[in-house]
């Protein structure tokens, strides 16, 4: 057994051992929510940092597949016995902010998801997973993390296996986040086709390590657990690379994330020369369809909304400049403007004061 094989079975045994003990009766007195092997003892819709806890198990692959179906909301689950006698093990932990899951499923398994908005990161220390996505295809490696897709559909693969789960809400998550790009709450887009580091991977599992006892024990108080919940997060963004990208709440959701999806990839290469087409390729749409949608949900169209993405970023980019070392003309070509007069006009409308006012401040 690796090293990564111990870490991730000592993570699946705290959780085990979080739904076998007894609810405590300081836990019943505060009303926190706990399930075990479907037994709810709270309301269906619990607070966001109520406790809960679940486990189910058995041995007939179809009802297995069903229940999985049914948690994950998914779609054309399918599953078919492996080499060995099948059976099946569920256990999760934690409150609607963060949980901690462990699973085993000794049969293939496969179906879709097609749209989550929570952010989650897995690793198998037995077994595999393959997903496909719009961008292209995850694999998972060993023992090692890996992020799913978030909102977005994605079908996926899996070969008998053991694995373990960290369900982070996105609101949650992207709170977090914002306190380190210093911008309101933000969608975070994981790179992930990313190989954590060394380094990067031993503090993950150092801090896993750390906070999985207070997350899935029913006695931690609630601030505790939070603060353990802010550090696992604080860790995963310094597993993978992220930027926030700033799109409309209108945009997230299942209908309009191929315009999600146009939004994003002005956001990454804003930096560069794209035109609409580049656009609307990137996002699988027909240029007049990404016009139309573009104008009713952003009220703008392709060119205006680069421009208005550079004019946002040419502002971070004052605003973290020094007066005397920073040129407006340098930021101004940076972002794509190459008239600085139509440039300054243009900030001014946006921000309501002209490039060297904020440079001065």
């Amino acid at each position: 057994m690796t090293n990564t094989d111990i870490r991730t079975d000592a993570h699946a045994a705290a959780v085990e051992a979080a739904v076998a003990v007894e609810t405590p009766d300081a836990e019943a007195a505060t009303g926190a929510a706990v399930e075990v092997d479907g037994a709810a003892e709270a309301d269906s819709a619990p607070a966001l940092d109520a406790f809960s806890r679940d486990a189910w198990s058995g041995n007939d692959m179809e009802e297995a597949r069903a229940q999985l179906e049914a948690a994950l909301d998914g779609r054309h689950f399918r599953a078919r016995r492996g080499a060995d006698e099948f059976s099946f093990r569920f256990a999760t932990a934690g409150d609607r902010r963060l949980s901690l899951q462990t699973g085993t499923f000794l049969g293939h398994l496969q179906g879709v998801i097609p749209w989550s908005r929570d952010y989650s990161v897995s690793w198998f220390p037995m077994g595999s997973c393959t997903i496909e996505y719009p961008h292209g295809q995850l694999r998972s490696v060993a023992g090692r993390p890996f992020l799913t897709p978030t909102e977005t559909s994605y079908s996926f693969s899996m070969t008998p296996h053991r694995h373990s789960i960290v369900q982070i809400d996105a609101e949650f998550l992207e709170g977090v986040a914002a306190r380190r790009h210093g911008a309101g709450p933000q969608r975070i887009v994981f790179d992930y086709a990313a190989v954590p580091g060394d380094d990067a991977l031993a503090a993950w599992r150092t801090t896993l390590d750390a906070v999985t006892p207070r997350i899935v024990s029913p006695t931690t108080p609630a601030a505790e657990r939070l603060e353990a919940q802010t550090e696992l997060v604080e860790a995963l963004l310094d597993l993978f690379p992220w930027r926030a990208v700033d799109v409309p709440p209108e945009l997230r959701t299942e209908r309009t994330r191929r315009l999600r999806l146009a939004a994003e990839y002005v956001h990454a290469y804003v930096d560069q020369a794209i035109t609409s087409r580049d656009i609307a390729a990137a996002a699988d749409m027909h240029p007049r369809t990404l016009q139309l949608q573009m104008s009713e949900h952003l009220g703008s169209s392709p060119t205006n909304y680069v421009r208005t993405v550079r004019l946002d970023r040419a502002r971070l980019d004052l605003l973290a400049g020094e007066p005397g070392t920073t040129l407006v003309s340098e930021v101004a070509r940076r972002w794509g403007f190459g008239n600085l007069g139509r440039f300054s006009a243009a900030y001014a409308a946006r921000f309501g004061e002209y490039p060297r006012d904020t440079l001065a401040r």
